[in-house]
């Protein structure tokens, strides 16, 4: 399954000011509507799952498992529906919070992004440490923020960093670094898409120690693994590559298999539902 070169985020901790950083690009890449780079940063003893195709209640989708509390930090859905999850930069952590990792397998089992975020809004106050949530599928994208209380945000179709302060926050350097770096990225022939936001997710160069590195390296906490998501508009088209490391020295492999298997299986579900409405 190797792939090569070619081929959020979920911390329990405020001691780091690093940060899990999701990149989306929402409408800008033709033929893809929805491009996505995330890396994933965590202490490094945290038990994982990698990522494999999942049945939920709602129907099957395609996730890592953060082993430790049973959600995921990102994933699809077979609907096209993708979702993810960072941690906030905060002070104030509770410890008998329900997991945030669990609010993305809530907003997967949606039918759409519009829907997920709908629900996501209305979420309790009080109720979980803070996060930024991002979902979206090939029509609208969203964000919603939780300190203390849900904040959704429509995003308009371009390039959107999150990490563990607001969306796009220009102020914040590595943000405004991977801003600048991926709108040039959209500038080069779509064809290459995958292979340049690879490069910004093995990035090494900010200058201001491993903490503001794209792909983040300390003793106990660091960049555990790397996902690439294609949603492409053509079915059976979709491309999946995740590393299962640090991307600056493991290998993307290609998953795109699997997000066929997914499509399949919407498929076999929306059959047997109609055999069982017919009958």
């Amino acid at each position: 399954r190797q792939f090569g070169p070619r081929a959020q985020c979920l911390g329990n901790s405020t001691r780091f000011e690093a940060m899990c950083t999701l990149i989306a690009i929402h409408r800008l890449v033709p033929g893809a509507p929805l491009v996505v780079a995330a890396n994933r940063d965590e202490y490094l003893d945290r038990p994982t799952e990698g990522l494999a195709v999942r049945r939920m209640p709602a129907g099957a989708i395609l996730a890592p498992r953060d082993m430790k509390a049973g959600g995921t930090w990102l994933g699809l859905n077979a609907k096209g529906v993708f979702a993810a999850v960072t941690n906030r930069r905060s002070q104030e952590q509770g410890v008998n919070f329900r997991s945030r990792g669990l609010l993305v397998l809530d907003a997967l089992a949606a039918a759409s992004a519009k829907s997920a975020a709908a629900e996501l809004a209305q979420l309790a106050p009080g109720a979980y440490n803070p996060f930024n949530l991002f979902v979206a599928d090939a029509e609208e994208a969203f964000a919603i923020t939780y300190e203390g209380r849900a904040q959704l945000r429509s995003l308009d179709p371009g390039v959107h960093v999150i990490g563990n302060v607001d969306p796009n926050q220009l102020d914040e350097p590595k943000i405004a670094r991977v801003l600048e770096r991926t709108q040039k990225a959209v500038e080069q022939p779509s064809s290459r898409i995958l292979d340049e936001m690879a490069g910004v997710c093995r990035e090494h160069d900010a200058g201001d120690g491993p903490l503001g590195d794209v792909c983040v390296h300390t003793e106990t906490y660091g960049t555990r693994s790397s996902f690439l998501l294609r949603l492409s508009e053509s079915e059976g088209e979709t491309c999946v590559l995740f590393a299962d490391g640090p991307p600056c020295h493991t290998e993307y492999e290609d998953f795109t298999d699997l997000a066929a298997e997914l499509s399949r299986m919407a498929s076999y579900e929306l059959r047997d539902q109609a055999t069982r409405d017919a009958t």
